[in-house]
């Protein structure tokens, strides 16, 4: 317990000494906050699919041409004022801009920028992330009909291409396209003013912003791997959000808020080589798990037990899945069964961990390891670095990868399926484990239909991933807590965790 306040102490002390620096050079309209991990990229053509980076680049540096309405994910008016399918198979759309609109760097947003922007998302020097995860090997291109129109085509029929459009930042045609951004040129309320990724980053208003003026002025983000020094540099005034606080750290409900957010837990088997490759051993991982344990003790009240990879409220979401049952009993027999098949159940299983994802991950993760310990399976927790982390979860995968677990979260505030079911279940996925015809031909299927059929589609191949493949332990739909000094009025909503709007942000009277 003296270990413990001791080490509370000296980070309240820390923070102390920080925020008395802190208040000599941040002005009455500044603000500052506190992200959980280093920010390693400010590329805009991977900010919907980074986290880190789409929660200060997305609507604050860099726009889209359309916003989903957060209540129900409906595409809404951005830089694009209206659009329309212009063919039965809608697979070309004609896009009405916005005018008067500038880039930071004084160039003019018209028809010609928002196609300079798609071909430098579709870079094959770039290998955007953000391209991969929304259209695989699908292609947009860009036909200009005058300076403020312009058709988007696509290879396939793109029913969802306003909801598409949400997803794609729309950068400065003076942008490299053959190079990962470091100054990133938008048309959002901010630019970035400066980046030293050893220590914070900091954004400025942009004066010649086309809507309305945001009451923050400058704003500096800076990280701290640790929760408890978050929460304790807002507590003392040395930042103004802590995002990220764990749950043993939310302890003042006039300045923490949880929240529901759209990230869904998992862990995915990176490899099914022996004993993974025995869906015995699979159902056994999932039934060795009480998930009901961890919530309200290592994790939020909040967080919902999860039977599939997206949130109830996406379309595709199949409703007639259950979560796995706590069951160590039948685990037990499954394993035993399996034994006795000849598959090698006593061969190590490594778990990779990166304690980026959430707070109070590794200690999630390490009871997990006792529970499958319990059923007798042999699994080895390994925690990696972030930038370990996301190189091992893209393809090319390593050849004769042994039998791995590999925790990981996925955020779809998109509304619908197929920003989930492709890139993680297609075998054309970037993201991918699974290899399945029936699969892959669902997910085409329902990615070119709409209405009841598209939903029909994604909840079908959902109920064979989830009932007969089983790549992943499905764990939890999540929640976090948030830090928010009273000098400034702000509340999270589920779209927070990848995106942070600061032009929502107002000071407190």
């Amino acid at each position: 317990m003296k270990q413990y306040l001791f080490g509370k102490l000296g980070l309240l002390v820390v923070a102390l000494v920080l925020s008395f620096a802190a208040q000599a050079q941040q002005g009455p309209k500044d603000i500052k906050i506190v992200l959980a991990t280093v920010l390693d990229t400010v590329e805009p053509c991977n900010m919907m699919t980074t986290s880190d980076t789409g929660i200060v680049l997305r609507q604050n540096i860099v726009e889209s041409l359309t916003q989903l309405d957060p209540k129900d994910s409906t595409a809404l008016p951005l830089l694009a004022t209206a659009w329309k399918p212009m063919d039965e198979a809608a697979t070309t759309w004609r896009i009405t801009l916005r005018k008067g609109v500038k880039f930071h760097d004084g160039s003019d947003f018209n028809a010609q920028a928002v196609a300079i922007a798609i071909d430098r998302l579709f870079s094959a020097q770039l290998g955007c992330r953000d391209r991969i995860r929304l259209f695989g090997k699908n292609k947009l291109t860009t036909k200009i009909i005058n300076a403020n129109t312009i058709d988007i085509i696509a290879d396939q029929p793109l029913p969802l291409m306003p909801a598409y459009l949400a997803q794609i930042g729309m950068t400065s045609p003076k942008m490299d396209a053959q190079h990962l951004s470091r100054q990133p040129a938008g048309t959002g309320p901010y630019q970035l003013a400066k980046w030293d990724p050893s220590q914070e980053l900091v954004v400025k208003r942009f004066d010649g912003y086309w809507g309305k003026k945001p009451e923050v002025e400058r704003a500096t983000y800076v990280w701290r791997s640790e929760p408890a020094l978050r929460a304790q540099m807002v507590a003392v005034g040395e930042a103004d959000i802590g995002t990220a606080i764990a749950l043993q750290d939310a302890n003042n409900p006039k300045t923490d808020f949880a929240y529901l957010n759209s990230e869904t837990v998992r862990l995915r088997m990176l490899s099914m080589a022996p004993p993974l490759d025995d869906v015995r051993v699979r159902k056994a991982l999932n039934m060795a798990i009480d998930r009901q344990a961890f919530i309200g003790s290592i994790l939020s009240p909040s967080v919902v037990p999860a039977s599939q990879y997206i949130l109830p409220n996406i379309a595709g979401y199949n409703p007639t899945l259950k979560v796995w049952p706590y069951d160590p009993k039948a685990a037990k027999a499954l394993i035993a069964e399996a034994r006795a098949a000849g598959v090698p159940v006593d061969k190590e299983i490594i778990l990779y961990g990166g304690g980026h994802q959430h707070a109070n991950s590794a200690e999630m993760l390490e009871s997990m390891v006792q529970m499958w310990k319990a059923v007798g399976l042999n699994v080895n927790l390994k925690m990696i670095e972030k930038v370990q982390f996301g190189a091992m979860r893209r393809k090319p995968y390593a050849d004769n990868r042994p039998p791995t677990l590999f925790h990981e979260q996925h955020d779809n505030s998109s509304g619908d399926a197929v920003f989930t079911m492709f890139v993680y279940y297609h075998s054309n996925g970037q993201l991918s484990n699974v290899s399945d015809p029936r699969v892959d031909q669902l997910i085409d299927e329902a990615s070119k239909s709409t209405g009841p059929k598209r939903v029909q589609l994604f909840q079908e191949a959902n109920k064979i991933i989830q009932q007969q493949i089983i790549p992943d332990v499905m764990l939890f739909h999540m929640s976090d807590q948030i830090r928010v000094s009273p000098r400034i009025s702000y509340r999270p909503n589920f779209t927070t965790g990848g995106k942070l709007e600061l032009s929502s942000i107002t000071f407190s009277k």
